[in-house]
């Protein structure tokens, strides 16, 4: 919109100088304002006019008015300086800069791309508003709603601003009293603060005070598979991990635990067999001995639980010859014969007699 602007504003200087356009062996310049092309009343600026060729002088132009030229030694790096100090309404107004070179023949460029100067104060300042408020994400749409006052009757253009920028970074015409400036998919570079003003779009360029600055903040979604991504995904999906292998360390150890356990009992279990395979049971004559000492001497015989059939007869092939065993229910020695009932085999005591 800016090109556009100015080139209409322009049509007069530029067809005037237009029928040098295929005869210039001279290249086109540039021209730009530092540190922007909207100041305040009373600023300085700069006034930065580049050219592609060295050992060439320059002009600066307002309209098709003819305003300095610079001296051979500054421009022969390619680069001419124009210092416009304590700026007044009366400089508002478009500029160009062009290259010649005074030496036969005589040679003069296009003039450069024009910059719109824009000495801000003449009127009241706008009011600028974001229809998303807060934080915005990468990759959404803006939209900026600039109002100027009811009393500005003149055919005037709202210019967006933003802090930084050496000039507008979008022009629009108004609709009413207002206009609205879009920010297509946003991103991190459009943070920033911005304001808006209004101008008369013919000469004197009055122009308003700049709006309050706005300030837009973009939050930028992160790639799961960048490097930022995996680095910044870590606090979720880590968390998890680390949960998960807590648990299952905390699962293997107790694992191994009832192993270990159970191999321990296992081996006492198998330690305490064959203590009580191991061991030859009491011998205890019965022949002479009344009934009361035969059972006394029943409660001190030693008890072990029933051994396989293999086990016993491989015991039983140990002993030696004339040996007789008699398994004896000790509950039933112990109890009223009145109380006793069939029980199951769960201990066996063995009684050596004498044959």
């Amino acid at each position: 919109m800016m090109p556009q602007l100015l080139t209409l504003l322009c049509t007069g200087l530029c067809a005037a100088q237009g029928s040098r356009e295929t005869k210039d062996p001279l290249p086109k310049p540039s021209l730009r304002a530092w540190p922007s092309s909207v100041v305040p009343h009373g600023s300085n600026i700069t006034l930065q006019c580049r050219a592609p060729t060295k050992d060439v002088d320059f002009a600066l132009r307002k309209g098709d008015i003819f305003l300095d030229s610079s001296p051979s030694l500054a421009s022969t790096e390619g680069l001419a300086e124009f210092h416009l100090t304590d700026l007044r309404n009366s400089q508002a107004g478009v500029y160009t800069c062009e290259l010649y070179r005074l030496k036969l023949p005589y040679m003069r460029s296009l003039p450069s791309n024009l910059v719109l100067l824009l000495v801000t104060g003449y009127w009241p300042k706008p009011s600028l508003q974001a229809q998303q408020r807060g934080v915005v994400t990468a990759g959404d749409n803006v939209t900026l709603q600039c109002q100027r006052p009811d009393d500005v009757f003149r055919p005037i253009m709202f210019a967006l601003l933003k802090a930084g920028a050496t000039g507008p970074i979008q022009l629009r015409t108004p609709v009413g009293n207002e206009t609205d400036f879009s920010l297509q998919t946003v991103t991190a570079e459009d943070s920033g603060n911005y304001s808006c003003v209004y101008f008369q779009i013919q000469a004197p360029f009055w122009t308003s005070l700049p709006s309050e600055p706005l300030e837009i903040r973009v939050r930028e979604t992160i790639e799961r598979n960048s490097p930022e991504g995996a680095e910044t995904g870590l606090g979720a999906v880590g968390i998890a991990l680390v949960a998960v292998s807590a648990l299952l360390i905390l699962l293997g150890a107790f694992l191994v635990y009832r192993c270990s356990r159970r191999r321990h009992g296992a081996a006492l279990h198998k330690m305490a067999k064959r203590s009580c395979s191991s061991k030859e049971p009491e011998k205890v004559e019965t022949r002479d001995q009344p009934e009361k000492e035969s059972r006394d001497t029943s409660a001190a015989m030693v008890s072990c639980p029933p051994a396989s059939d293999e086990a016993s007869q491989v015991s039983r092939a140990e002993e030696p010859y004339g040996v007789t065993y008699a398994e004896l229910d000790i509950r039933a020695l112990n109890e009223a014969p009145s109380s006793q009932v069939e029980q199951p085999l769960e201990t066996c005591v063995y009684l050596t007699l004498k044959t």
